[in-house]
């Protein structure tokens, strides 16, 4: 079965379409969300979260560093720090110094 949709409104917050069968009867409505430029951060931040965690089991793994990975990485610790604040507060316009 194939479907086709028609766009039968929109906003800055939704889309709806009217979703059509094969033989081109109506057969109902889909709605979806218009992503917002917050909601797009938020999934961005959440995304970098989730690699950081890793990056910071293997850091913590290391028995030696040097001072220059430890610098690199209490840059990487702030910048995680940043993205959290950012949620936590949902401060969201932007995700500068993440």
């Amino acid at each position: 079965m194939s479907t086709r949709r028609k766009l039968i409104f929109e906003d800055d917050r939704i889309r709806r379409y009217q979703v059509f069968g094969d033989t081109g009867q109506p057969i109902g409505i889909d709605e979806e969300t218009v992503p917002t430029p917050e909601m797009v951060n938020s999934a961005t931040l959440r995304n970098r979260l989730l690699q950081a965690l890793a990056a910071n089991v293997a850091h913590l793994a290391k028995t030696t560093t040097t001072t220059a990975e430890d610098k690199a990485h209490l840059r990487l610790v702030t910048q995680e720090l940043t993205a959290l604040i950012r949620l936590m507060l949902e401060q969201l316009k932007t995700i500068d110094g993440t």
